[in-house]
């Protein structure tokens, strides 16, 4: 039989196939698949890496080894920009250091930061002449106010001895599953390379239990009194949301974002990315796994 036979053969059937599905659906599913959305609006592409903050735990020699593989599997997503959890108002600052390291004055081996470590490097892979920041340390106010202490705009302290003394037995009703998973997983994770490591942080698995942390204890706190805890949590979403904001504000036409940042950020940037028409998210677990 011919190849072009063959080939005209697989299309009818597959049209076919098509077209039985579009009749199965019933009249809700066929005025569903009708309705019109935003999508073609996207201009730039964006990847999400959750990462752990480093220490200097990632400074030996095997353990750059690791951030190197790391940085070649960054590299596979071809990134046009690469932006970082520090804020905008520090572009002056690290652009300076970024140009002294790439004519090899300004040394980072002893910097254990992942700013260093993965941004300075992948963006000299890259062929980079820029690194971008994206963060925002959004303001404690309204009931957050009362928390805050002369060096600390909000005291979790202060906050826990509110929650012992207002909801004790509710909000806390979750801490023994909280501690037991929460102590499982770092021992997994510290058994690893940074490559693993940050690899795994990015799995949707991890990246699920993040979310329920997130919802799990502050959030029960002052609920139908001052609100405390709702805040607090309202409070870390508005920071994920000036953040986006922010690489609405840098991205152009055709660009591939690559954000690093802590990973408890990642599963809500994601969320927040998925729905913002400008953008089209590149799921990172598919680069590293």
């Amino acid at each position: 039989m011919k190849p072009i036979y063959c080939l005209f053969i697989l299309f009818t059937l597959f049209a076919c196939q098509q077209k039985q599905k579009q009749a199965d659906k019933s009249p809700l599913e066929k005025a569903a698949s009708s309705l019109r959305n935003y999508d073609s609006l996207a201009i730039a592409e964006v990847m999400v890496v959750g990462t752990f903050h480093f220490g200097r735990e990632v400074l030996g020699e095997e353990e750059q080894a690791s951030i190197q593989e790391l940085i070649q599997q960054f590299a596979a997503y071809s990134p046009t920009k690469i932006v970082l959890e520090w804020e905008p108002h520090r572009m002056q600052e690290i652009n300076t250091a970024y140009q002294a390291f790439l004519k090899d004055s300004f040394d980072i081996s002893t910097k254990n930061n992942e700013v260093y470590q993965l941004g300075f490097q992948l963006a000299k892979e890259m062929g980079h002449d820029s690194l971008y920041l994206f963060d925002d340390q959004t303001e404690y106010i309204g009931s957050l106010e009362p928390f805050g202490e002369e060096d600390d705009p909000f005291s979790f302290d202060l906050f826990l001895q509110y929650a012992n003394t207002e909801d004790a037995g509710f909000y806390d009703k979750h801490m023994e599953p909280l501690g037991e998973v929460f102590g499982s997983n770092q021992t997994l994770l510290k058994a690893m390379s940074p490559k693993d490591h940050i690899a795994l942080l990015n799995s949707p698995e991890k990246q699920k239990i993040n979310a329920q942390r997130m919802h799990m204890l502050e959030l029960r706190v002052g609920i139908q009194k001052n609100w405390v805890g709702p805040d607090w949590l309202g409070r870390w979403y508005r920071r994920n949301l000036r953040m986006l904001a922010n690489t609405l504000k840098l991205a152009q036409p055709d660009d591939r974002l690559l954000i690093i940042v802590g990973d408890n950020h990642k599963w809500a940037l994601d969320q927040m990315y998925e729905a913002t028409p400008d953008f089209y998210l590149v799921n990172s677990w598919e680069y590293l796994k």
